[in-house]
């Protein structure tokens, strides 16, 4: 017998009639975003019973009936998969049935991609009350160095008289591939106050259920682990970049360089090398901005951080370069046609698209039609973006008399479209591709002109 998927109502008279008396008590998961919604689904999918909670109501009456607010390759699969396991509600006094007390509430960044904790606060605070004598809690979203012990001290003035653990699980998740990486995860990361005590039985034997590493460190390092991966990422996407801008000056082909890199073993098969617009999305460019600061706060040289804020930054000018010698130099009301609005494949997000950047920075007089799988007008209009604009209802509608088409994110629609219709409906059949998504198919390209990163 499971937890049905039922909404738990702010009452909490279906709270405490929720576990099953002599079953698996609840794990409790707190936060009903991205990245909660996918753990809890995870932690779920072995059977275990978990109590998503938030403040949003609407968040956990969409999921109860399956209908998730955020878009990921397989989470309906896997919400359909854990539903008889799964629970959701805005009522905080149910985690007084849960041993375990995971926070998994994805942070949100501002205009300047500065971390804004406020809302991780918020629920840990409203839960406090509510913890069992001997929990457990984990903290999984993303905070900085020093979170976690403050959380602890905080815990102990609040209730003195509470037995509980507090532990740090790193989270490695990534949009587009949330479901899988839960799901399959390389390793995992769990900071502690005493990285060499055994941990909590209830935590351990759920940890272990993936059949991988688990590796062990302390607070502030494993608060660090995390923000240290992708300032590596960002740092190997920016060598992409510049190695590729080479490429195109001395007519060298980057994508014929790439499978000789992949195969040295200190490079690696899935290494960030593909040339791009810079990094997107807000997550990696705020670790950047915490980095700095953090840097700054303890008197830390920064230089290396700075170039890649600065190389970052400038990334963006490719594509107006691109336009501007191919089309706008031209003609100053061209028609562009844009594939991809999203920041990235396989998510609704539009936070630091390339592409809405692109809309906000285009000259007014030039006719833009666009295209995505996931987000319409609306949300381009609620992102702020108030530039002349049509979201037309097909890709191949926005290709209508177009004087080049620019694919500004790797949807695997764009990776096998139909190319006729480039060389049919464009006035002009030119392709700027960012992404490098329909390098794999030059061969097919005749009669198009196609422009893509590293290449001549």
């Amino acid at each position: 017998m499971g937890l049905g998927g039922r909404v738990v109502t702010t009452n909490g008279s279906l709270a405490r009639d929720a576990v099953p008396t002599g079953e698996t008590p609840p794990t409790g998961v707190i936060g009903l975003s991205h990245l909660g919604i996918v753990y809890g689904a995870a932690w779920a999918s072995f059977g275990v019973p978990v109590i998503g909670v938030d403040v949003d109501a609407e968040a956990a009456e969409r999921l109860a009936r399956l209908d998730p607010p955020v878009r990921e390759p397989g989470l309906p699969e896997l919400l359909e998969r854990s539903r008889p396991y799964q629970t959701f509600t805005t009522d905080f006094a149910c985690l007084a049935e849960c041993p375990l007390v995971l926070v998994a509430r994805d942070v949100p960044t501002d205009d300047d991609n500065r971390s804004d904790i406020a809302a991780v606060e918020g629920l840990i605070d409203r839960a406090i009350p509510h913890l069992r004598d001997g929990a457990t809690l984990v903290v999984m979203s993303q905070v900085p160095p020093g979170f976690n012990r403050a959380l602890a001290e905080k815990i102990r003035a609040a209730r003195p008289e509470l037995r509980f653990e507090l532990h740090y699980w790193v989270e490695t998740l990534v949009f587009g591939n949330a479901v899988q990486r839960a799901l399959e995860p390389e390793r995992l990361i769990v900071g502690s106050a005493d990285p060499l005590a055994p941990l909590p039985a209830v935590f351990r034997q759920g940890l272990e259920r993936f059949g991988c590493p688990i590796v062990r460190m302390g607070f502030e390092s494993a608060e660090l682990t995390k923000t240290a991966i992708n300032i590596y990422l960002i740092g190997s996407v920016t060598y992409a970049n510049a190695m590729a801008d080479l490429c195109e000056a001395v007519g060298a082909d980057w994508s014929e360089m790439v499978p000789a890199l992949r195969l040295d073993r200190r490079i690696g098969l899935h290494s960030y090398i593909r040339p791009s617009l810079g990094v997107a999305g807000g997550n990696l460019e705020r670790d950047l901005v915490t980095l700095r600061r953090l840097g700054a706060a303890h008197d830390v040289e920064t230089t290396y951080l700075d170039a890649l804020a600065a190389a970052n930054a400038d990334r963006f000018d490719w594509v107006h370069r691109q336009l501007w010698e191919r089309v706008t130099s031209r003609s100053a009301t061209a028609t562009l046609a844009v594939w991809g609005l999203t920041y990235k494949k396989d998510t609704r997000s539009t936070k630091n698209s390339p592409a809405l950047r692109l809309l906000a920075e285009a000259d007014p007089r030039v006719t833009i039609r666009a295209w995505d799988p996931a987000v319409g007008l609306a949300e381009v209009r609620a992102d702020g973006v108030d530039a002349p604009l049509e979201v037309t209802g097909s890709m191949e509608d926005a290709l209508d008399g177009a004087d080049v088409l620019l694919i500004m994110n790797d949807w695997e629609a764009f990776a096998q479209a139909e190319l006729e219709p480039i060389r049919a409906r464009m006035r002009r059949p030119l392709v700027i591709d960012t992404t490098g998504v329909l390098q794999g198919r030059r061969t097919e390209l005749d009669g198009i002109e196609y422009v893509a990163m590293g290449r001549a």
